[in-house]
């Protein structure tokens, strides 16, 4: 059986250099290596400071567009760097989708650094004021910029609920959790809670630990993680800012997240609520990603963040 996250088309380093080679000849000798690859793209550095990203199936040549038109648009005005597409690819023969250059955002992911979450209060603060900032842009200036509304339902929690418990089991049978009762019994709790997502301002859409670059930091050293930019803008659009939100729950334990929200702003109680669900949701898949896929850092991240769900 096929996962979601299965590639419709493999990037191999051949391709990718014929796909330069034709297109962006000043890179002609530049040394390429593969980053990483998500469920939408694959990542090759080319020569020591840019990225260039690929689709590897037809929903991430779909959203990518989005992309080119908004990022480029919003990015000084946000308080933290962001991967902004400055070389866009076109189709071939060979190659049916369109790609990206960006300038390198040197770090690595959250997930990989793994810092404790005694470390994350200054990334907590950064990442809030970031948030601030990308949801001052209104829901109609994005539209108007060329993001999409919604359309798959992130926050849809009746899908997403059914969708957490489905990975929460799965997630026990693999043994990364005990049960998924703790998970369940929350998650009956906030739905008495939710109201209907709104649309109002420009949202990410997909922030979590790995679309979360921070400056390298050693465990040992007691120093603050600090954050060095915000790449994957695949999923931006205009709706409800608790898609991002929900990383206060995902990538931080209770202090983390009060000092996050603290450094947002004021946040509406049902905007709190859906976003925990959207943690449980998205953290759920991830765990079980982490561990299907052999990424044992996002595995780990996840884990870390389902047991932070639970703290209120």
């Amino acid at each position: 059986m096929n996962s979601p996250w299965d590639a419709e088309i493999e990037i191999s380093e051949e391709l990718v250099r014929r796909l330069l080679d034709e297109q962006f000849p000043e890179f002609a000798a530049c040394s390429l290596s593969l980053l990483g690859e998500g469920w939408d793209n694959a990542a090759w550095l080319v020569g020591d400071d840019w990225v260039f990203r690929f689709p590897r199936r037809q929903l991430g040549a779909d959203v990518i567009l989005s992309e080119f038109a908004v990022v480029p648009a919003v990015a000084d005005r946000l308080t933290a760097p962001v991967s902004c597409p400055l070389r866009i690819g076109k189709p071939t023969s060979e190659y049916s989708w369109p790609f990206a250059g960006y300038p390198l955002i040197p770090g690595v992911e959250l997930c990989q650094a793994a810092p404790p979450a005694s470390q994350r209060f200054k990334l907590a603060a950064e990442l809030g004021q970031f948030l601030r900032s990308l949801h001052d842009i209104s829901a109609e200036e994005a539209l108007e910029l060329g993001a999409p509304h919604d359309t798959f339902g992130r926050l849809d929690i009746e899908r997403r609920s059914t969708q957490a418990r489905e990975q929460l089991s799965k997630a026990a049978k693999l043994g990364i959790i005990d049960s998924p009762a703790r998970w369940q019994g929350l998650l009956d709790q906030l739905l008495l809670l939710c109201k209907p997502p709104v649309t109002d301002c420009l949202v990410h859409g997909d922030l979590y630990s790995r679309h979360v670059i921070v400056e390298p930091c050693d465990a040992e050293s007691l120093k603050e993680v600090r954050l060095a930019g915000i790449i994957d803008w695949g999923d931006v659009h205009a709706g409800d800012p608790s898609a991002d939100l929900a990383c206060a729950w995902s990538l931080f334990d209770v202090a983390g997240r009060r000092r996050m929200l603290e450094c947002y702003g004021e946040v509406a109680a049902e905007s709190l609520v859906l976003a925990r669900v959207r943690a449980i949701a998205h953290s759920s898949l991830c765990v079980v990603y982490g561990r299907e896929a052999d990424l044992p850092d996002l595995e780990q991240a996840s884990k870390d963040a389902l047991f932070w769900l639970l703290e209120d």
